[in-house]
């Protein structure tokens, strides 16, 4: 086993023994640990233990907050569920050595793949298979977590305190909608900005359809147990509060929060929302009125839209008008402007920014709902489309719906 250096594996193995004494009711012995993933993930055998006690566990350490926020979210999701728990069932944190890493002890999700490697088959139906049952999983996630903030913020305060700061989310977004189409070359019409009301009360924390949302969904973190015959949605390290239909509205963008920006076949993104809808709707009514889930989807959009373009091109005036024009884009040059890089790559994020845009002005006239912000986002998209090539305006298939 990898060390951290001020970690021995005989402290990681005592603490890991504790947590798992304690859930269990008994003495636990643990074997030497299997590396996961460099230096976070590890697999640890129980050599012996009290009855019901799993054969194996994970445990993961990091020293990030993004740890303890993880920490708290397995926590609130494992009291919230049965023992069909979407996410790894959590059994305890604590920190180790002598800068207080951070750890926790969760179910080991068996053998199997992540939905990017299915995704990169040719088994078709084994990939829509997996994608359903995330979508499904995000609904059940979502619905178990609605209205729960107060529990939620109980057990992360408790963990790692986080102030929750107060913004006036329509000025914010006023100002970022004004610099993007000033960066873009695109004059807005006014109704567009009294158009960003909706889009407040969708983020204001008191709206009661806030849940818990991964906040960093893509198909890495969907995992297949072939072993134990069951999907999991996993890493939940950027979770937090806010409205569900965020996490809901990542299907539409087929879960592209990587660098592959793909998509399924129009059947399976309808398959896939259709069963989060069903999933959510056992504690939000709501979603099955067409009307109110078209118009949550477009304000999540807009906030997709607005909050896509300021993480790649932040601030819009200089580093989005740069890229626009293939010049330097600031401290991610190489990330943005070298068409061979293996992450985020110029086309790549071109291409998420230009999806959404098309996808803002569709589902605004589609749905005759903030239709001032959906025909300025088309205005800045056809701008982009004379200057950006045709490979970044088009979103090929994932390569087993090939």
């Amino acid at each position: 086993m990898a060390t951290h250096s001020n970690m021995s594996f005989k402290d990681v193995n005592s603490a890991v023994q504790t947590i798992l004494a304690q859930k269990f009711g008994g003495e636990v012995r643990l074997d030497k640990s299997e590396n996961i993933h460099p230096d976070t993930l590890y697999r640890f055998s129980v050599l012996s233990g009290p009855d019901g006690i799993p054969a194996s566990v994970f445990v993961k350490r990091k020293q990030a907050r993004r740890m303890c926020i993880e920490w708290a979210c397995l926590q609130f999701l494992s009291e919230q569920t049965d023992e069909n728990c979407p996410t790894p069932r959590f059994y305890g944190g604590g920190y180790i050595g002598k800068n207080n890493v951070p750890f926790v002890v969760m179910e080991d999700m068996g053998t199997g793949q992540n939905l990017r490697a299915i995704l990169s088959t040719e088994d078709s139906q084994t990939a829509k298979t997996v994608l359903i049952e995330c979508a499904k999983l995000l609904g059940k996630i979502d619905a178990l977590s609605i209205g729960k903030s107060e529990t939620f913020f109980k057990i992360r305060d408790s963990i790692v305190p986080i102030e929750e700061k107060s913004e006036d989310f329509y000025s914010v977004y006023s100002e970022k909608w004004a610099e993007i189409c000033d960066a873009a070359g695109v004059v807005p019409p006014q109704e567009s900005f009294l158009q960003l009301k909706p889009l407040a009360g969708f983020l204001e924390p008191s709206n009661r359809f806030h849940g818990l949302t991964h906040g960093d969904l893509y198909p890495v973190k969907v995992y297949q147990s072939t072993s134990k015959s069951r999907v999991y949605v996993f890493d939940y390290e950027f979770g937090h509060f806010q409205h569900v239909l965020v996490d809901g509205f990542q299907i539409r963008v087929h879960l592209d929060m990587w660098a592959e920006v793909a998509r399924f076949p129009n059947d399976v993104m309808q398959e896939m929302e259709n069963r989060y809808r069903s999933a959510l709707g056992t504690t939000c009514p709501e979603i099955r009125d067409d009307q109110w889930f078209y118009q949550r989807l477009i304000e999540a959009c807009v906030y997709e839209t607005i909050r896509c373009i300021y993480r790649f091109f932040e601030p819009p005036k200089t580093v989005f008008s740069n890229a626009l024009n293939d010049r330097p884009a600031g401290d991610y040059e190489a990330l943005r402007t070298d068409p061979n890089y293996n992450h985020w790559g110029l086309p790549a994020v071109r291409r998420r920014v230009f999806y959404r845009l098309g996808m803002l002005a569709q589902l605004t006239e589609e749905h005759n709902y903030l239709q001032a912000l959906g025909v300025t986002a088309r205005k800045i998209q056809d701008r982009f489309s004379k200057i950006w090539p045709l490979e970044v305006q088009e979103m090929p298939l994932y390569p087993v719906f090939e």
